[in-house]
């Protein structure tokens, strides 16, 4: 993985880090190289985000508000595959290109959930670990008080899949 990618794996569950770690490895042996171009989000840019096609300009890209995504919690990241030949690493965001259903295969294949399955919005880029709820109930926002590390142990604990 690249720096940039590293930096952010770095404040998310180390399971979902290490599942992220091994599905580029096995992409990168076919020449598809990602890059984790969202991880840990503060409550207030999952609000921009949320704000977005709806008071701020664009297209909606999430139904989550802030503290509802598991972004917040560092159990879920957005990955994107680049284009193939371009150095510097260029984002790939053609959804169906065959490098992003690839991408999407090896994460599920590393037991993450796919947001590319979701009916709502499809979110391709995104991942999270398994296990868990797709949304963050009222507890874990509760617990997220006592900080990541607290709602990891209690709802991700070191052998979740």
């Amino acid at each position: 993985m690249d720096a940039i990618s590293e930096t952010r794996l770095a404040l998310v569950h180390p399971v979902l880090a290490q599942k992220v770690r091994a599905m580029a490895e096995a992409l990168a042996s076919g020449g598809i190289y990602i890059r984790v171009v969202q991880g840990l989000r503060t409550k207030a840019e999952q609000d921009a985000l949320y704000a977005e096609g709806r008071t701020a300009p664009g297209k909606i890209v999430t139904e989550a508000r802030g503290g509802y995504s598991m972004h917040n919690f560092g159990m879920a990241v957005d990955c994107m595959p680049g284009i193939r030949g371009d150095d510097p690493w260029q984002p790939n965001g053609v959804a169906s290109h065959p490098d992003y259903k690839a991408m999407v295969a090896a994460g599920i294949a590393q037991g993450l959930v796919s947001g590319s399955t979701w009916t709502s919005i499809k979110d391709w880029p995104h991942f999270q670990l398994a296990g868990i709820p797709v949304t963050p109930t009222d507890q874990m926002r509760a617990d997220l008080a006592y900080g990541l590390k607290f709602v990891w142990n209690k709802y991700a604990p070191t052998g979740a899949s």
